[in-house]
């Protein structure tokens, strides 16, 4: 294997660790990668989000967002609403008992990273940010 190879592969076992970790994290609190981020999102954006924002949003298939949304909504942590904007689309919104978890998973899960970034360093965490956009940006570049 070459320079190139390797330097690849420790970049996808990275990429696996960093998924590995928030979904353990995740399951540790009795829900899953996925559904953290979507409560996330819910948690810290203060404008409507629909199916669509959160497929673009996380990179994800309509069929797996509609999934875990539908799965959130019978578990009565989401509610869907019908946009005032647009009558196709629908709004979700977090209902009393989604509050109460996002605010205590997301308010845990901060509290977390913020001690990781602490630990490394904000000049670190700066840097992996910066260079890591810099990977992405040079690599929508290359034509395939």
């Amino acid at each position: 294997m070459n320079e190139h190879q390797t330097l690849m592969m420790e970049y996808y076992e990275l990429w696996g660790r960093m998924d590995d970790v928030y979904d353990h994290w995740a399951k540790a609190r009795g829900i899953s990668y996925t559904e953290l981020l979507f409560l996330y999102t819910l948690w810290e954006t203060d404008r409507p989000i629909t199916q669509r924002d959160l497929c673009q949003r996380w990179h994800l298939p309509k069929q797996t967002v509609n999934s875990i949304l539908h799965a959130l909504a019978k578990r009565e942590i989401v509610v869907f609403k019908e946009s005032t904007q647009d009558h196709r689309r629908k709004e979700i919104l977090l209902t009393t008992q989604g509050m109460r978890l996002a605010q205590t998973v997301i308010r845990e899960l901060q509290t977390h990273e913020l001690e990781v970034i602490q630990t490394i360093g904000i000049s670190s965490m700066r840097a992996m940010l910066k260079e890591t956009k810099r990977f992405l940006d040079a690599f929508e570049e290359v034509k395939p």
